[in-house]
């Protein structure tokens, strides 16, 4: 695995989304997640979406991405959406996309989330991951690795939660980190954000929503969240869950004149909470 300096620190135009698979897939995040998302994974998806999109001759002009973890398929559905002729203003929304690289004795590094969580080391210019594999028992990895977390980790984690420490760097692809037309918003998708509410021709909740990640309380908050983000009548918004490599469970909604949100679309049976979609919001007053 590379280290974090290097990767951050290489030309965006040189770091293919191969390179970017392979560092996000070792970052372990804080709340015990992933930052892996595999090259092309959605792109079949792309396709039908901006096949609904051509065939209803729908405008889109904000589009929100939520969940998008080290956003590699945000930026696969920014570029089919430009093939597609139209020019969109796009959001993308992860609970942790900030972290600091700082500098540790003996030339050591380590890449930390903002919560003091440990998410890489650079030792002796090579990358360790601060969390155990079964095989690093086997090899003897896993004695280095509690070393170090006993030896730097405190000193780590201490710099890292520092606003004041370290180089500033955002968990996402480097494509996405460069582009004037993204934006990037922490966030979490259980708590209503006003800033986004109505704001979106089209969300996608791509294997964020799901029974799950969340107890029924939080993913029914989720779910009228995420329906409040959406502009209003003539608003698409596409829910899906990826099992496997390519198994794509999904619904695809457009919003009618009374807010109600209709089925468009099912893949692979649709979305195991299209139901939750379907129910009228409850309005609340104030």
């Amino acid at each position: 695995m590379q280290t974090a300096s290097k990767f951050f620190s290489a030309d965006p135009r040189s770091v293919t989304a191969r390179d970017e698979a392979r560092f996000f897939g070792g970052l372990r995040t804080g709340n015990f997640t992933f930052k892996r998302t595999g090259e092309g994974r959605l792109r079949v998806m792309d396709r039908a979406l901006i096949e609904w999109l051509d065939r209803a001759t729908a405008r889109i002009d904000t589009v929100l991405d939520l969940g998008i973890s080290s956003g590699v398929t945000t930026a696969e559905l920014a570029e089919a959406i430009a093939q597609s002729g139209r020019s969109v203003r796009m959001t993308g929304t992860d609970r942790g996309l900030a972290a600091r690289i700082v500098d540790l004795p003996m030339g050591c590094r380590a890449l930390v989330e903002p919560t003091g969580h440990v998410l890489q080391y650079e030792i002796l210019g090579r990358a360790m991951r601060p969390w155990t594999r079964r095989l690093d028992y086997l090899t003897g990895m896993a004695v280095a690795q509690k070393v170090v977390n006993r030896t730097l980790g405190p000193l780590a984690r201490a710099l890292g939660a520092s606003p004041h420490t370290g180089d500033p760097v955002a968990l996402v692809s480097r494509r996405l980190a460069q582009s004037d037309a993204m934006r990037l918003i922490e966030d979490d998708v259980t708590i209503r954000n006003p800033a986004l509410t109505g704001g979106f021709d089209l969300i996608r909740a791509a294997n964020i929503l799901n029974r799950h990640y969340f107890e029924p309380a939080e993913l029914q908050r989720a779910v009228d969240n995420v329906r409040s983000y959406l502009r209003g009548p003539g608003a698409w918004l596409l829910v899906l869950r990826t099992h496997g490599d390519a198994e794509h469970r999904g619904t695809l909604f457009r919003m009618a004149d009374d807010g109600a949100l209709d089925v468009v679309e099912r893949w692979g049976g649709g979305s195991e909470i299209e139901e939750m979609f379907l129910r009228m919001p409850v309005l609340q007053s104030g």
